[in-house]
């Protein structure tokens, strides 16, 4: 299973297991939700895998985090809960990526075929980007109407080792 795919899951995971239902249970309490394209990239190239979270800037709003995952072109449409949309409101845009590398490969005697047994995670984002208070960019969805689209731009990759 691809990083993209796997990622998506564990969000959509997440996302149930906070809110408690099936896919199909949209909460009572959910607001409504409006469309919202975010498109990233990275030093002028679409920054595939990345996660993108939309943390609520008001304490009153903060039941309600939109998170997905971009897609090869650097864009992603923002769901809320597994659901397509974001509530009306200000949101800090946290962005990260981590990778592995470093891989060291063993034959297992079992079934003859050489598999990972140790590797290095890294971030390829700079930390002020993956964190809701250190981020500078925000965005307002206003629910009136308009698909909110944002584009951002996040320098030059890094490569930080995660201890």
């Amino acid at each position: 299973m691809s990083y993209y795919l796997l990622m998506r899951k564990i969000l959509l995971i997440v996302a149930l297991v906070v809110v408690g239902c099936s896919p199909n249970d949209k909460p009572s309490d959910l607001p409504p939700l409006y469309p919202c394209t975010i498109v990233v990239t990275q030093d002028g190239s679409p920054l595939a895998e990345a996660a993108i979270e939309l943390v609520p800037i008001s304490p009153a709003e903060a039941k309600y985090r939109a998170a997905s995952i971009t897609g090869t072109d650097g864009k992603v449409s923002m769901t809320t809960y597994g659901f397509p949309g974001v509530p009306a409101g200000k949101y800090k845009v946290v962005i990260s990526k981590n990778i592995q590398d470093d891989l060291v490969y063993a034959d297992n005697p079992s079934t003859g075929q050489k598999e990972i047994v140790s590797f290095k995670k890294y971030r390829t984002v700079e930390p002020k980007y993956s964190s809701a208070e250190r981020s500078p960019y925000e965005i307002e969805i206003n629910g009136k109407g308009k698909k909110a689209k944002h584009v951002f731009d996040i320098g030059k990759t890094v490569k930080t080792l995660i201890p």
